[in-house]
């Protein structure tokens, strides 16, 4: 796609005169969403860009406000106290926010289908959810199985599967998508698998150990081609164990499934950015608000790791007022080059805390592997 004078103020893939373009880097649900607002805007005459970029954000804020209210309803109709603290904590929290409202990525948008799963009885409609989650971002993939457990459980994964599937296939067959080729939708398939680079999974060892040369680049390269892989080993082998472990007949046992498989993803995919914690966060709170109190200093001491690394990684947010000042990039690259050796450090600092929690967090579910708790309010399918 090329860049469009007026309405691109950012392109990180080379600017105008670069002769570089930018390519869809997602499955066709956010394309054809962002496309589809662009026809409106261009219907409204395309009086301002800022109209443009403010119309992009509402379904991604509308999405983080009912994902607040989904949960504060799960919580609150079960009974718990903490219904109100998930509440503004989703809402006020800086992470939040900021991933949302301000950079403008749509995982709150897979995470709200999610919550819409957990919130439906098993069956069917939880397994209708799944499939809506994973065709908005295929991160909640991963939960397909879970979701999938109640009355007729074949016929719910099918639901799930097919409903991404039949999807994303339908637009891209109406959009005449390539399918081979660069851009093509081999392209984007691949890039979602992903493999190692700087993030907030356990491989940004190896890419912090290259960068300061202790370690080679054959060697990082040897590490880099498995790192893509090895959450896909990785998450069925968690899915078995939740299921060991916890069971998906209860509500606290899915959640702790749930758990368990985001925090296999997030410690073991090769790239792993600040928006993917979003998927932690949701269960999380409920898992706090519910079952594990204990908990609640862990989950904020991640959300807090997580807006740490965030605030490095785009340099005290400069960068997000590129609409307003054009130079802001370059503002953005001219502290990096001053400060690049001490902000590598720190983001691999950050993520160490993040991957430290994440581990953490994965053995206090261990030790509550055999723990039982029964449903404070029975479900169709849950016995």
């Amino acid at each position: 796609m090329p860049f469009a004078p007026g309405v691109s103020m950012a392109n990180d893939f080379g600017g105008p005169n670069s002769g570089i373009a930018a390519a869809v880097g997602y499955l066709p649900f956010w394309p054809a969403l962002v496309g589809g607002i662009y026809e409106v805007y261009a219907l409204l005459g395309s009086p301002t860009p800022f109209l443009y970029y403010f119309l992009i954000k509402q379904p991604i804020i509308i999405a983080d406000v009912l994902t607040a209210y989904f949960l504060f309803k799960y919580v609150d109709r079960r009974g718990s106290n903490k219904a109100s603290f998930v509440l503004k904590l989703w809402l006020l929290s800086p992470y939040t926010i900021l991933v949302s409202s301000i950079w403008g990525m749509f995982d709150a948008i897979a995470v709200l289908f999610v919550v819409l799963a957990l919130t439906s009885p098993p069956g069917a409609y939880r397994g209708m959810w799944a499939g809506v989650a994973t065709f908005a971002k295929s991160v909640p993939l991963i939960y397909t199985i879970p979701l999938a457990r109640g009355p007729k459980p074949i016929r719910n994964l099918a639901i799930a599967l097919a409903i991404p599937i039949v999807a994303s296939a339908a637009i891209i067959w109406l959009a005449g998508w390539s399918i081979s080729g660069e851009g093509g939708v081999g392209t984007t398939l691949s890039s979602t698998l992903s493999s190692a680079r700087g993030s907030l999974s356990l491989w940004a060892i190896a890419y912090y150990l290259n960068s300061n040369g202790m370690l080679s680049g054959s060697t990082t390269s040897a590490v880099s081609a498995p790192s893509g892989l090895a959450w896909i080993v990785a998450v069925p082998i968690a899915t078995l164990l939740a299921y060991k472990w916890f069971g998906f007949n209860t509500e606290r046992g899915m959640i702790q499934s749930l758990l368990l498989i985001t925090l296999t993803f997030l410690l073991l995919r090769g790239q792993v950015n600040e928006q993917y914690a979003l998927y932690l966060f949701a269960p999380a709170l409920i898992d706090v608000a519910m079952w594990s109190p204990q908990r609640r200093k862990l989950v904020l001491a991640s959300m807090a790791s997580v807006f740490a690394f965030q605030i490095t990684n785009v340099v005290l947010f400069i960068r997000y007022a590129t609409p307003l000042f054009h130079n802001a990039l370059s503002v953005e690259a001219g502290i990096i080059d001053k400060i690049n050796p001490e902000r590598n450090a720190l983001l691999f600092l950050e993520a160490l805390v993040f991957c430290a929690i994440n581990i953490y967090y994965f053995y206090s579910l261990y030790e509550e592997r055999h723990l039982r708790t029964q449903d404070s309010i029975p479900l169709p399918g849950s016995s």
